[in-house]
């Protein structure tokens, strides 16, 4: 077909919605393209290099769900049709989201608890309890999907569960989407006496990152007097132990010093890393970690919330996160702004929307792809 592959290369750029939109009006070799592997994972990686543009906030306890997009002017609009929200929202709540794929807890079903679904496509696909694990309801889980390589029916799903034995390190389990079974992932070495923060656990290079609590548990003399981060190696089962930076270490203990980590760069982006973000006395703080060998940290940014923009009631920080190492999301009780971190002259927070999830709120980011949920996948109920 004349012209096919640049028509192909062109298209691949765009996000769900105007694929699914303009495609069915061509003729039928055309209309086919959207259900071509190879254009379904052309899309998926030019998506990757483009970096999550949208993102899912949802209370920490309610079945409220909103999407949004950092691109005030977003052509089309979001790229999920509302009914894909009511669907997740209706039945269960965001667990983790990664290369336009989301990881869903089910509470309608104890036998399978968990679901991947893709909201622009309308796909999900049920997952079964982990055998051996006693509680669907504390299922700890860290999900990727940006491997490239296996663009089409492959991710990597984790779930971790606390032994009931204290002092004992949590042990995880791996999914395998093509067996559709549980393998055992063996022990993760957490350390002794902190709590460690599952819900905000991430898989970034092939390691699963989790940070610790920062309460004043400890006497100076104890190793885990101060705050840590557990990395473990999923393909090898080793864990290593991070010091936090130096220089964050000042009111760390702080009942009001919230800490947390995010991936700092995007699955196409070959510079990918992690970040640690400190919001202490209304000052935002973040690092990189540029040497993993070394524990070597760079500090990128540091700024009070009020010369950010933030004023009067926004000063009250209700969650925040980081995409893609080039914007900061901060939501307060009733608003979410963006800051760009990827220029020294990137000047005030930006507003981005409204939103109605309340003072605790959660952030995960959102990339619309054509990609698959795997073997098995069914359309959404509703839809």
């Amino acid at each position: 077909m004349e012209h096919e592959q640049e028509f192909m290369e062109i298209f691949s750029w765009l996000p769900v919605k105007p694929i699914y939109k303009f495609f069915p009006s061509l003729s039928k070799p055309f209309s086919q393209i959207p259900f071509d592997n190879f254009f379904v994972k052309s899309q998926c990686e030019k998506t990757q290099l483009v970096g999550d543009k949208d993102f899912f906030i949802q209370p920490q306890c309610s079945d409220v769900l909103e999407l949004h997009s950092c691109i005030r002017s977003s052509i089309d609009g979001l790229q999920v049709p509302y009914s894909s929200l009511e669907f997740i929202a209706r039945i269960g709540r965001v667990l983790a989201s990664s290369n336009g794929l989301v990881c869903c807890r089910n509470f309608t079903n104890d036998i399978k608890p968990l679901f991947i679904c893709n909201p622009a496509t309308q796909y999900w696909l049920e997952i079964s309890h982990p055998c051996g694990f006693n509680s669907e309801r504390n299922l700890r889980i860290v999900f990727e999907c940006n491997n490239v390589e296996k663009i089409t029916d492959d991710f990597m799903l984790m779930s971790i569960m606390w032994p009931s034995d204290w002092g004992s390190d949590p042990l995880c389990k791996i999914y395998s989407p093509r067996e559709k079974i549980w393998k055992d992932g063996g022990r993760i070495k957490v350390g002794a006496g902190r709590t460690i923060c599952y819900e905000t656990a991430f898989c970034q290079n092939g390691v699963v990152y989790l940070l610790s609590d920062n309460g004043p548990y400890f006497g100076e003399d104890n190793p885990f007097f101060w705050p840590y981060i557990v990395a473990y190696d999923v393909e090898n089962s080793i864990t290593k132990f991070l010091k936090l930076p130096e220089n964050s270490r000042r009111g760390i203990h702080d009942l009001d010093c919230r800490l947390n980590i995010f991936k700092w760069g995007n699955s196409g982006n070959s510079m990918r890393s992690i970040c640690l973000v400190k919001l202490y006395n209304n000052v935002f703080s973040i690092w990189v970690r540029n040497d993993k060998e070394k524990s070597s940290w760079h500090q990128v940014f540091e700024m009070h919330v009020q010369d950010m923009g933030l004023e009067g009631s926004d000063l009250t920080v209700a969650g925040f996160t980081v995409l893609d190492g080039k914007v900061l999301l901060i939501a307060t009780d009733s608003m979410v702004y963006q800051y760009n971190l990827s220029s020294e002259n990137s000047g005030k927070v930006e507003k981005i929307c409204g939103h109605a999830c309340g003072k605790d709120v959660f952030f995960h980011s959102f990339s619309s792809t054509l990609r698959s949920c795997g073997d098995g996948a069914t359309k959404f109920a509703a839809c």
